[in-house]
């Protein structure tokens, strides 16, 4: 007790001598601690990561469905500028042969490995986030695995949304897959993939895999009050506007993994009597089957012209450019921009060309030599030649090369001489020869990168 007492009397004499040192001390003490638990903190956490870590990359990248509920409209944020870059309806229903499936969403992991959780063999699986290629998980039974193993090209799968929108696709083709294919969440084409899950049946690690194509109906998802081509002028309220442009941009530093940047030029010029604020109109772009991509400001920061702002006065022209972020390699025949003013029901459409890499074409040269029915007449081969013109060696994937009718619906490639991917090096010619399924039509349009040809009388 008197030792304690002894020590009370020190402090206290302490710190009305030196009360400096006091505080000194006790500050240093309180850092002591933070230091501690800082580096504890830190092992903790490196332990943690370091056990969990399991891949590092992504073949298409997978948002996040923390804070946003499975039943609510999808809205996903992929770039670090912009909070909403994709917005869709959730899949209510898939209709197959006549059977429909309610579906589920589920989350695939970070590693892109895909384990479901089954709740009946009566209710598909959605891959969340899954918007341009929908990728479906069906349950393994010997009932699904002959469904999809009876689907054939040309067979048609429907899928009906939450907000209830129906898309159909078109049957492309059927294959099995390791259970570690990650190839099948690629999100570079409007289409399906049906997937048997936990299959076993043609081997001890092999998925059975359906493929679809996007089928583009009579009258679009979405329609606008006026639709003009590039380079045509289209009036909303006072505003005159013209698409002078586009520019695709897969490999500048700032495009974040899997996508690339699209930026339209436009002039605007206003034909009222009074400034116009064009914060109050939205500039949005749309692929064919209506996924929607927000404009990025990074983006726009890199097109020819600066972005459109502030006021325009009454009489002005100015020229701008409108910047978006969309999937790296998106296979869509046109992208419609659509401009609209908030509180307001009209809007302009304009339909700008698209074939998913448009530089990759340059210097390209391709004609066709001849067209013909294979004998037993189910099949449409296709014989012609691509010249590369350019200083950089070409290379054609399957990807760039298809065979669609006027209704959207894409064909089934049966054969390929040489085979994919064409090499062509520069100021050489390659000869071709590809085999499609024979559309039922009279007419197709052939493609072979950006450059279509129409084909007819093929009946």
């Amino acid at each position: 007790m008197a030792e304690a007492e002894t020590q009370q009397g020190f402090l206290q004499e302490l710190w009305a001598t030196r009360p400096g040192l006091v505080v000194a001390v006790g500050l240093m003490f309180v850092l002591f601690l933070c230091l501690a638990c800082g580096a504890l903190s830190v092992a903790v956490w490196q332990t943690v990561t370091d056990s969990s870590r399991v891949v590092t990359a992504d073949p298409t990248p997978f948002p996040d469905s923390n804070g946003l509920p499975l039943s609510e409209p999808l809205v996903v944020g992929i770039s670090e500028s912009e909070t909403v870059s994709v917005t869709l309806d959730l899949p209510a229903t898939l209709n197959l042969a006549g059977q429909t499936f309610p579906v589920q969403a589920q989350v695939v992991t970070a590693d892109g490995l895909w384990s479901p959780q089954l709740t009946d063999q009566e209710t598909a699986v959605w891959v969340y986030g899954t918007i341009i290629n929908y990728v479906v998980g069906l349950p393994s039974s010997a009932e699904n695995r002959a469904l999809l193993t009876e689907l054939a090209p040309g067979n048609d799968i429907r899928l009906t949304t939450r907000g209830g929108v129906d898309f159909t696709f078109t049957v492309d083709s059927r294959r099995t897959v390791p259970v570690t294919e990650r190839q099948i969440f690629a999100q570079n084409r409007p289409g399906i993939t049906l997937v048997l899950l936990g299959d076993r049946a043609d081997g001890a690690d092999q998925r059975l895999v359906v493929e679809g194509s996007y089928v583009v109906g009579e009258t679009g998802v979405f329609g606008a009050d006026d639709s003009v081509e590039l380079g045509e002028p289209a009036r909303l309220d006072d505003l005159q506007i013209t698409v002078t442009g586009a520019t695709y941009l897969p490999d500048r530093p700032e495009v974040p993994s899997g996508f690339a940047f699209y930026m339209v030029d436009f002039e605007v010029q206003n034909m009222g009597l009074t400034a116009v604020d064009t914060a109050q109109y939205q500039f949005t772009l749309r692929d064919e089957i209506g996924n929607q991509f927000a404009a990025s400001p990074v983006a726009s920061q890199l097109g020819n012209y600066p972005p459109l702002s502030s006021f325009i006065n009454a009489g002005q022209t100015r020229q701008a450019t409108a910047g978006y972020q969309i999937p790296r390699g998106l296979l869509s025949p046109t992208l419609n921009w659509v401009v609209a003013r908030s509180g307001a029901t009209g809007q302009i459409q304009v339909s700008i060309p698209f074939s998913g890499s448009p530089q990759a074409a340059r210097g390209a040269v391709v004609s066709l030599l001849e067209v013909t029915v294979s004998e037993d007449r189910t099949g449409l081969i296709v014989t012609g030649e691509v010249a590369n013109m350019g200083q950089q060696p070409l290379v054609i994937s399957e990807e760039n090369v298809s065979l669609r009718t006027a209704d959207g619906a894409s064909y089934l490639l049966l054969s390929t001489n040489p085979a994919f991917p064409w090499s062509v090096p520069s100021g050489q010619t390659l000869q071709f020869r590809v085999t499609y399924q024979r559309p039922p039509g009279d007419s197709a349009i052939f493609t072979v990168l950006n450059q279509p040809f129409q084909l007819t009388n093929l009946r």
